[in-house]
């Protein structure tokens, strides 16, 4: 029988794996492309976000302001045609404050002749809601008519 001895030298095996880790200098032209993809991407991504936190900020106003005009409407439609005067009132809704200088009014008229052309008995109802969203003035604007022997009469 032979008896073999192999001894390997640490010298050896650090420099064999230096020459494989260092072997293939700088990069490709496809992992470079990637790089530059990739941080487009984020850069993109990024500049984006101030523009879709302030379209949230405006849904987010439009929609409480057309829930304070529906609960207006909804009001004003809970009292009888004979007990609904022509006026101009302020909405007195605590949500208002949550709209930046956040104001509303409801106007009750008579319908008008172009509409009631044969002298029916029905009121017209506005709710009015307006905001300021970045110092650019925003309304949002319900109508309703409410006559004698209509809904909820």
């Amino acid at each position: 029988m032979y008896n073999v001895q192999f001894t390997i030298k640490p010298k050896r095996i650090l420099h064999f794996t230096f020459y494989i880790l260092h072997s293939s200098r700088g990069f490709s032209l496809i992992e470079s492309l990637l790089v530059i993809v990739i941080v487009g991407s984020i850069v993109f991504l990024m500049a984006s976000i101030p523009n879709a936190m302030m379209l949230i900020g405006k849904s987010r106003h439009l929609s409480l302001a057309r829930e304070i005009a529906a609960k207006q409407i909804e009001d004003k439609r809970t009292i009888s045609y004979i007990n609904l005067v022509n006026d101009n009132s302020p909405i007195a809704d605590n949500r208002l404050s949550l709209l930046p200088s956040g104001a509303g009014n409801v106007v009750v008229e008579n319908c008008s002749e172009q509409i009631c052309t044969n002298g029916e008995h029905i009121k017209q109802v506005s709710v009015t809601i307006t905001w300021k969203d970045n110092s650019k003035l925003q309304n949002v604007t319900l109508k309703t008519m409410i006559g004698e022997g209509g809904i909820n009469q």
